[in-house]
């Protein structure tokens, strides 16, 4: 038998997860989405002022928020981060 295959990055749609230092529900939401093998972009709030006015614009005040497809996600919640990312076929 051979070596199974490393597991494969998914990016069917943009996933980015807008997060903090010190953050450990943002941790919790990278870990879960490495873990699956999604790729995604980071913005870090505290280090990146646009991402920060970004957030502002969507309306949210608090992170992690991870945005999949036309779906936003506050907070760590597993449930919703695997129907959105079932959603656009991760």
């Amino acid at each position: 038998m051979g070596a199974r295959p490393a597991k494969q990055e998914h990016l069917l749609e943009e996933v980015v997860v807008y997060s903090g230092i010190h953050c450990a529900p943002c941790d919790a939401v990278k870990a879960y989405l490495k873990e699956k093998g999604v790729h995604y972009t980071e913005k870090n709030i505290n280090t990146d002022k646009a991402a920060r006015q970004e957030l502002r614009d969507m309306g949210m005040t608090s992170i992690p928020v991870t945005v999949i497809g036309n779906e936003r996600i506050q907070g760590f919640e597993k449930d919703r981060l695997e129907a959105a990312l079932a959603k656009v076929g991760a």
